[in-house]
């Protein structure tokens, strides 16, 4: 697809979702260790992309070929994962925007991880594996958008919804913004910062009974039978 063998994808496609090299979506997400099963609670122990490295340096495969596989891994795996949230709609014609943005979503990730938990360790190996995103990018950017295109397909063929609670909490934001209030919304009776608003009003809405959201002044008020009329009605609100 993009010049890598096979067998370095499948290795670091295996490393990365299987745990074994300490957690399940190792170098997206932080190395912890729980400490109480009872209370769920749990210790950061390192920082999950330079878990990953000593990793991939302990078996010597810390070539270039394995980090852009790792690379091409997280990129895709962050379009699924945007996608599941935000519901495809927003990714059909629009393949290169939305690698574009999982690059900045990662390197911004990455490096709140680096400087909250961890003093800022870590930055190198997030500078080299974000720029190994960027040059896939640059270098692949026409495979990649068609590997996006069926990563589309493929919701959709497993009914993940066209708008996602994502899209929607992020436009309740926006009006919030655009018109300068406090950004709590009543979704049928019951008083919701925007990304649990939007769950709840989807949640509604798929189980085929009417969504009333009104703003916490009461200044704008929607009401909708499905998604789609709501997805609608909030473009309305915000002019487009």
């Amino acid at each position: 697809m993009i010049g890598l063998p096979i067998d370095v994808v499948r290795y670091v496609d295996v490393l990365i979702d299987t745990g074994k090299c300490g957690k399940h979506d190792i170098g997206l997400e932080i190395y912890t260790e729980k400490l109480s099963e009872e209370l769920n609670l749990e210790v950061a122990l390192e920082l999950g992309v330079r878990r990953l490295f000593e990793c991939l340096g302990a078996g010597g495969r810390l070539g270039e070929d394995y980090l852009r596989a790792a690379a091409l891994h997280f990129l895709l795996d962050c379009v699924d994962r945007r996608m599941k949230s935000l519901g495809t709609l927003v990714f059909e014609g629009k393949a290169r925007k939305a690698l574009e943005n999982c690059v900045e979503w990662i390197d911004a990730k990455l490096r709140t991880q680096s400087y909250r938990y961890f003093f800022g360790e870590g930055l190198e190996e997030i500078k080299v594996l974000v720029g190994y995103m960027r040059r896939l990018l640059d270098e692949h950017g026409a495979v990649l958008e068609r590997c996006v295109d069926y990563i589309v397909e493929e919701n959709k063929s497993k009914q993940t919804p066209e708008i996602g609670s994502g899209t929607i909490a992020g436009l309740l934001s926006e009006v919030c913004r655009r018109y300068g209030i406090k950004c709590l919304f009543y979704v049928n009776g019951k008083l919701l910062p925007p990304a649990s608003a939007a769950r709840k009003a989807l949640s509604l809405l798929e189980r085929g009974e009417k969504v009333e959201l009104v703003s916490i002044d009461g200044k704008i008020r929607i009401t909708a039978n499905n998604s789609e009329e709501f997805f609608t009605k909030i473009m309305e609100v915000l002019g487009q």
